[in-house]
């Protein structure tokens, strides 16, 4: 049995789109980078990330440029016709599972950034150092 699972994480391309279908299904769509090889080799490819349901409906709005996220879920080629009659294909994810940056981790970050004093006098107190955990071979279970 295959398993086919695909898991990126990276900074969306641009807003996520959510269109209804004419059965009244929600579908949100948005893309991700997967970047491969370095230097002048470096070659960045775009995967189309899709969204159903009520995950489509609820989230789409959270995503939006620049944002980083982490998308799980089931790796596919799309295949379709194009106007001109040529074959075309996207690689694309069927996201199951997605992480979202938090809108109050957002408004931390904002707050500490306002109050950069406060932070340089908690950075100058020292912090206690722990004594190395000892043990010995026997302690291990394998």
């Amino acid at each position: 049995m295959a398993i086919n699972t695909i898991t990126v994480s990276g900074n969306v391309g641009k807003d996520a789109v959510l269109r209804v279908t004419p059965n009244g299904k929600h579908i949100s769509s948005f893309s991700l980078p997967a970047k491969s090889g370095f230097g002048d080799n470096e070659k960045t490819s775009w995967l189309n990330c899709k969204m159903f349901g009520a995950m489509a409906e609820k989230l789409s709005t959270a995503i939006v440029k620049g944002a980083k996220v982490t998308v799980t879920g089931e790796f596919v080629i799309e295949e379709w016709t194009k106007q001109d009659g040529s074959q075309a294909q996207t690689p694309t994810i069927l996201v199951r599972d997605i992480d979202l940056p938090t809108r109050n981790g957002q408004q931390q970050n904002q707050q500490a950034a306002s109050q950069p004093q406060r932070q340089q006098q908690r950075a100058a107190v020292p912090q206690p150092s722990e004594p190395p955990m000892e043990f010995d071979d026997s302690d291990i279970p394998f």
